[in-house]
């Protein structure tokens, strides 16, 4: 939208920050109508708590960023969590923080695969 300098918008359509559950119903009807009024990509944001099919139909029907970091959170910080209270004598972060990463590396993979088969 050159008038505004916006290149992407986020839109309200029935997801939410920070959701931990896979619950939420985004509205793909209104998420059509939007991709049909607005030229620029439409983001999903808490999308974390949209279940995988759910996505697919949200992608197919405009979306084009999805936002996941409640999930990438939630892998991190459950990783770090597991590490030291396996090994109580742990005190190198760089222990822990690696596999937390890794944690995080599989629900980035899994969410492009998700968002793939939505295409």
């Amino acid at each position: 939208m050159a008038g505004t300098g916006v290149d992407a918008l986020a839109v309200a359509v029935g997801s939410s920050h920070a959701m931990t559950d896979r619950t939420a119903v985004p509205d793909l009807g209104l998420i059509r109508r939007l991709h049909a009024a607005v030229p620029v990509p439409l983001v999903l944001h808490g999308s974390s708590g949209v279940p995988d099919e759910t996505l697919q139909q949200a992608v197919s029907a405009g979306i084009v960023k999805v936002n996941v970091g409640t999930a990438l959170n939630v892998a991190f910080t459950s990783q770090v969590r597991r590490s030291p209270a396996a090994d109580s004598t742990m005190v190198d972060p760089r222990r822990y923080v690696g596999p937390a990463r890794d944690a995080m590396a599989e629900i980035v993979a899994a969410s492009l695969m998700t968002l793939s088969l939505g295409r």
